[in-house]
């Protein structure tokens, strides 16, 4: 169920680089929340659990082993199938850092 609709991704979470597969949140993003790509081409995305400010949400589905890129960098590997709109944490994340 969608509970907030943002328009402008970028306002409500940092991408740095083209190769980020992970964004950090800027807001509380509570479940439900959709929030709309600011480009062309670029898919909406949903919420499926609660985000705090601070943390990292999947811009697109990550498969197990897969790096996870922040900022442009690998940051870890995921240790299990993580969805776009997933929290990205220490429980679905290895640290590479």
């Amino acid at each position: 169920m969608v509970t907030n609709q943002r328009q402008n991704f970028e306002d409500y979470a940092v991408i740095l680089s083209d190769k980020d597969n992970v964004a950090t949140a800027l807001v509380d993003l509570p479940a439900g929340d959709y929030m709309l790509g600011s480009g062309a081409g670029e898919a909406a995305i949903t919420v499926p659990e609660d985000i705090k400010a601070g943390f990292k949400l999947a811009l697109s589905d990550i498969r197990k082993g897969e790096s996870v890129y922040k900022y442009g960098y690998v940051i870890g590997l995921a240790t299990e199938d993580i969805e776009k709109g997933d929290y990205v944490h220490v429980h679905n994340l290895i640290s590479s850092v």
